[in-house]
């Protein structure tokens, strides 16, 4: 075996391994492209679902950001999806979620100490012994709780954080179109020009 067959040999190996590390990086952005897209597409889904109050509601279940702690169960940043039934589900005791249209429509969490039902599935909800709480401004009472995932979906979903995810990579991606178009117009220029 010469000393060439060994040179080969090792530039063999190296443009193997070169080979191997650009497929792993091509993978591997694939799958940045596409956890960006999923992240993308729920935060769109997310604006687009928001109710009045600003709360991101899908169907019967409510997209809570806490930004602040509401008892032990439910702290700063935690993302909370309350499930409202018909409200007939609330008993005397339970803590339910709710609008609170005395303080700009803020989310409360309380113990109900009492419910009043009405006619056509309506009902009245005191907390305490002043507040009462009606049915459209009731969220719900069942959850699921994601702890700290509520900060970074409001963080996302911020002005700053919907123009630093969505728009300034669109722009990028839009201005880079534009280069590629004019390079290829001016290349097939010269092409036209030397035939």
């Amino acid at each position: 075996m010469g000393k060439n067959s060994c040179h080969d040999i090792e530039i063999e190996r190296v443009v193997y391994m070169s080979n191997v590390f650009k497929g792993m990086g091509k993978i591997l952005l694939v799958i940045f492209i596409v956890l960006y897209l999923m992240i993308e597409i729920f935060l769109a889904v997310c604006l687009l679902n928001y109710n009045d109050y600003r709360i991101t509601v899908f169907g019967n279940k409510s997209l809570l950001l806490l930004t602040e702690d509401l008892d032990e169960r439910y702290k700063k940043n935690d993302l909370v999806i309350v499930t409202k039934g018909d409200g007939s589900e609330v008993k005397e005791g339970d803590s339910i979620f709710f609008y609170n249209p005395g303080q700009n429509y803020t989310v409360n969490f309380a113990e109900v100490t009492t419910v009043t039902p009405h006619g056509n599935n309506t009902y009245t909800y005191k907390i305490g012994t002043t507040h009462n709480v009606y049915t459209e401004y009731y969220i719900g009472k069942d959850t699921k709780v994601f702890k700290g995932l509520g900060g970074t979906i409001r963080l996302l979903e911020s002005k700053w954080g919907f123009l630093l995810l969505i728009v300034l990579p669109t722009m990028i991606a839009v201005i880079y179109e534009f280069y590629v178009i004019i390079v290829e117009v001016i290349e097939f220029k010269k092409e036209v020009d030397n035939e």
